[in-house]
């Protein structure tokens, strides 16, 4: 089964990047691949989210199920639509100068092989792509470090 993994340390507490990253309505606004999120189901510790990855020509439309453990970790779940298998774990580490080490790591298997290739190509960069675009949203909404 494919894996694919990124981390960074980041200059804010693990609190305001697990609200961040636990926020998955806001996936759209800034993460790549991701068309639509909406939150059908909450309770204090979970979350039941109707999301939409896509491509040009590509729609993958699928629910999943989301724990949140703040400010540790958030995992995500799903073996509806397109998977077999789909895991995005976000774990967040505190260090003593406040600064936090994010980790992403994201598995899944396709129920359908032919679109393993495309599937390939898509996560292969997307790890690293997330990280990127949570750290660059996280610098845009987040309190300066200073302020925390």
């Amino acid at each position: 089964m494919p894996v694919h993994h990124a981390s960074r340390t980041l200059p804010w507490s693990c609190e305001q990047l697990f609200d961040l990253a636990a926020d998955v309505e806001r996936y759209p606004e800034y993460l790549p691949g991701w068309v639509s999120a909406e939150v059908v189901d909450r309770s204090e510790n979970r979350l039941q989210v109707r999301q939409q990855l896509g491509l040009p020509g590509l729609q993958c439309p699928f629910v999943s199920v989301a724990e949140l453990q703040r400010p540790r970790s958030v995992l995500v779940r799903s073996q509806d639509g397109p998977f077999r298998h789909l895991r995005i774990e976000w774990r967040f580490e505190a260090h003593r100068s406040g600064r936090c080490r994010v980790s992403l790591t994201m598995e899944y298997r396709l129920r359908n092989p032919l679109l393993e290739g495309v599937a390939a190509t898509l996560f292969s960069r997307s790890a690293t792509n997330v990280m990127e675009r949570f750290a660059a949203r996280a610098a845009a909404i987040c309190k300066s470090p200073s302020a925390t």
